[in-house]
């Protein structure tokens, strides 16, 4: 992109494309106006480097362009912040005649397919420092042009608490994507497997073995050593599928904040388009960098199954220690989101793992979360989730060995923690189903498995952290405790273990978990 005279003149390598949805202007006068509907036109908060878009309006010409301003007063801040913005959710005022524009007008022009999209902003490299630079017609023009072969069209489930795009008309996997962004993420996904075919040469001429045994019958020659290479590349392009996709939003802290903020799928207004082939945030090689730091932490002395099976009948090698972290209640709707990426990776390494890319989606019908939508309302999901549950953890029950507990993971939402604490219908809905399979809880440990940097809004289903539960196989023989046994237990073992909690500063909500533990040691350890 060229810079501007203010910033050297030259040439600068871009680091994305800011874009912003638009809707027509629900003014009958404006009606052929294209106005955007951005949620923000801040691009930069740091300290003596503000940057924002202003939108210069033409009602004359019925024309939008956008300019960038720098620093500024804290009212021209405030009201870049904003964007186009009227209170929460999907309420926008059109700049162009100053009308309210409301959601269900939003929704309606996403559902019949009128809303678009127009470049407000240009991020570029610059010396120390981003370069904001205003787009032209011919940048929004050449990114328009770009033409996939290929998006993937399976659907996005009907589920508006965790895909908030199908109310907006975007109702596939390929929907979430510019055409740019496609033809980007096709390219890399076609050249996996023109790179297999040089690695395994590379491999042989380095002196490996010529095998052809594939990677997932245990092949350690150069046909397996290709194929493993080729997954972990078909991994850093799904980490560039959540990099790259109209729901990647821009940082006013300068950085693409990716797809997955959340475990969730929102509707984002304005987003960033990243250019895979910068050397900043978002690009191939940053994907390529993380896989890499995953597989340092990789045991090098163990190999590594994988089966997909239901985990209430999958049968485990004899002295098995178990540890597993099973799906929660009504949270994360895993599946439906891991075919986000799924699609990619079928797309570069399905003649890998045909076995486990033989549908064209991830299996869902034995996943056992509480989904409503997927079992006909609230209270059959709970039954599926209770049920099923209990089906799978009585088989680990019987398959556990006396020698080692076995350990059970729990991770609650943000909103959980804060509207109900541990007493919530997912948490006591999972203790009911550990203790009637038969296993009896130790202990309990509060663990962080969140990264701090994600998003966290109340109300959304965004995790925090988790509780690990340790188990052992109930005696058979235990007696039965009395109410009477149990409340004189918790008098004598709650005081200490709540000043326990207190001297080691322990978060309220995590020094619940420990009651649970304790509560649960003297109904099940008997």
């Amino acid at each position: 992109v060229d810079l501007p005279k203010e910033y050297g003149g030259g040439k600068a390598t871009v680091i994305a494309w800011i874009w912003a949805r638009t809707v027509p202007s629900p003014d009958p006068a404006f009606a052929d106006v294209q106005v955007p509907i951005a949620s923000s036109f801040l691009l930069s908060s740091k300290k003596g480097k503000e940057a924002w878009i202003a939108p210069i309006v033409d009602k004359g010409a019925k024309t939008i362009r956008y300019e960038i301003r720098t620093k500024g007063t804290k009212d021209e801040i405030a009201t870049a912040k904003t964007g186009t913005k009227e209170g929460r959710g999907a309420n926008f005022r059109c700049i162009v005649s100053d009308t309210a524009i409301t959601p269900d007008y939003v929704k309606k022009m996403g559902r019949d397919g009128r809303m678009g999209q127009t470049l407000i902003a240009i991020v570029a490299e610059g010396n120390r420092s981003r370069v904001y630079v205003a787009p032209s017609e011919a940048h929004e023009e050449l990114a328009l042009s770009a033409k996939p072969e290929w998006k993937p069209e399976t659907g996005l489930p009907d589920d508006p608490r965790n895909f908030w795009t199908v109310d907006y008309g975007l109702t596939t996997f390929g929907d979430l994507f510019t055409d740019r962004q496609l033809v980007a993420l096709n390219t890399f996904s076609d050249l996996v497997h023109e790179a297999r075919a040089r690695i395994e040469a590379d491999a042989l001429a380095a002196g490996l073995v010529s095998d052809d045994t594939p990677l997932r019958d245990g092949g350690k020659g150069a046909k397996a050593y290709a194929e493993a290479v080729s997954v972990y590349l078909a991994f850093a392009i799904d980490r560039l599928a959540d990099a790259g996709s109209s729901i990647a939003t821009w940082s006013t802290s300068e950085f693409i904040r990716f797809t997955f903020a959340r475990q969730a799928l929102p509707m984002t207004w304005d987003f960033a388009e990243c250019n895979v082939m910068s050397t900043s945030t978002g690009n191939f090689q940053g994907a390529v960098d993380w896989v890499w730091k995953a597989l340092l932490g990789f045991g090098p002395n163990a190999d590594g199954h994988l089966i997909q099976q239901d985990a209430q009948t999958v049968i485990l090698p004899e002295g098995a220690v178990i540890s597993t972290d099973p799906p929660y209640y009504d949270n994360i709707g895993y599946a439906d989101l891991s075919d986000y990426f799924y699609v990619w990776l079928r797309r570069s390494i399905k003649d890998i793992y045909p076995d486990l890319s033989g549908t064209l989606a991830v299996p869902k019908a034995e996943e056992l979360v509480a989904t409503p939508y997927r079992h006909g309302g609230r209270e059959n999901a709970e039954k599926h989730f209770l049920t099923g549950m209990t089906s799978a953890i009585s088989s680990l029950s019987k398959q556990s060995t006396s020698n080692f507990p076995a350990t059970i993971y729990y991770a609650f939402k943000q909103s959980e923690i804060e509207q109900e604490g541990l007493s919530s219908t997912g948490w006591a809905t999972f203790i009911q189903a550990i203790i009637t399979a038969g296993y009896s809880i130790v202990g309990t440990w509060p663990v962080r498995t969140e990264r701090a940097a994600r998003t966290i809004a109340s109300g959304t289903n965004a995790l925090a952290n988790s509780v690990v539960l340790v188990c052992r196989k109930k005696d058979a023989s235990a007696d039965t405790i009395t109410r009477a046994e149990f409340i004189r237990a918790l008098k004598r073992e709650l005081p200490p273990a709540i000043a326990e909690l207190q001297a080691a500063n322990i978060a309220p909500a995590w020094a619940c978990s420990r009651v649970v533990r304790l509560c649960s040691k003297a109904m099940t350890a008997r």
